[in-house]
């Protein structure tokens, strides 16, 4: 009996945030961060929040990382509750944070070396990506002498060759020029629909959430809550050309509408 229902049984999500709530305190004062956050990350899916400055985003990047431990909800991986640990996640920060004492090759391992793959193995598989990304004529080359895009490619592939099945993005492409930045977005959906990873991103850039994920939340201002859940309706693979789709600008002009009304909206004051 309990065999045939397994049978029966969903596959849970790759990731699942339960009605997670937080409040930051400083002796009696209290700065609520996020109130009753709930979302899910299928398996091998693309997943965007978008929200005002300072709602929360970052801060449940924490959350989900075991940085910061909630004051009610929960965490789970795979139906398991990881609340508060960490090392289940891959995270890409705003910025590349490579170290400048390693070439880009050895920047892109780490992730394979702290996991304990043999150097020479990890060398081998990171310069087929490294060549993936443009980058394999710069694998000797130190931080300092890559671009901005590039470094940030490198970041992301280091990201993406780390154990962890859950990749979390904290607004990539932030730092990055307009051009620079819509080449990456581009890369980006290139490299991920190859690979098929699963991913949690955040970004303030309605456009950049539309071409790349599956599913969008968007967020209130602090503290944060999910206002709506958007399901992106454009099949895969997609091109450039997507941004001029009247259906892809009509959801883009709906989307904006939300979020400049969140914008006007003053966060929570601290009690």
């Amino acid at each position: 009996m309990n065999t045939e229902m397994n049978k029966h049984k969903p596959t849970p999500p790759a990731l699942e945030i339960q009605t997670a709530r937080l409040a930051f305190r400083e002796r009696k004062q209290s700065l609520p961060v996020l109130n009753d956050v709930s979302l899910t990350v299928p398996i091998g899916k693309f997943v965007s929040i978008i929200g005002p400055s300072g709602c929360g985003k970052s801060t449940l990047f924490h959350v989900i990382g075991g940085l910061v431990n909630p004051d009610a909800g929960k965490v789970l991986l795979h139906g398991a509750d990881i609340t508060g640990e960490r090392g289940h996640i891959s995270y890409v920060p705003q910025k590349p944070a490579l170290f400048p004492w390693r070439s880009t090759l050895d920047n892109v391992i780490l992730s394979r070396e702290i996991a304990g793959m043999p150097i020479k193995a990890a060398r081998e598989e990171a310069r087929a990506w490294l060549a993936k990304a443009g980058l394999g004529e710069f694998e000797q080359a130190y931080p300092h002498k890559l671009s901005g895009g590039m470094q940030q490619r490198a970041s992301f592939l280091r990201g993406l060759l780390a154990p962890q099945e859950v990749l979390c993005l904290d607004e990539p492409f932030s730092a990055l020029d307009a051009l620079t930045r819509s080449d990456m977005q581009r890369w980006l959906l290139d490299i991920w629909e190859e690979n098929q990873r699963t991913v949690l991103m955040i970004t303030h850039s309605i456009e950049e959430a539309l071409m790349l994920s599956d599913t969008i939340y968007l967020f209130s201002s602090r503290p944060a809550s999910v206002l709506h859940k958007i399901e992106v309706p454009f099949a895969r693979p997609r091109s450039e050309q997507l941004i001029d789709d009247p259906r892809f600008l009509e959801l883009k002009r709906e989307i904006a509408a939300q979020m400049r009304e969140q914008m006007h909206k003053k966060p929570a004051a601290v009690n």
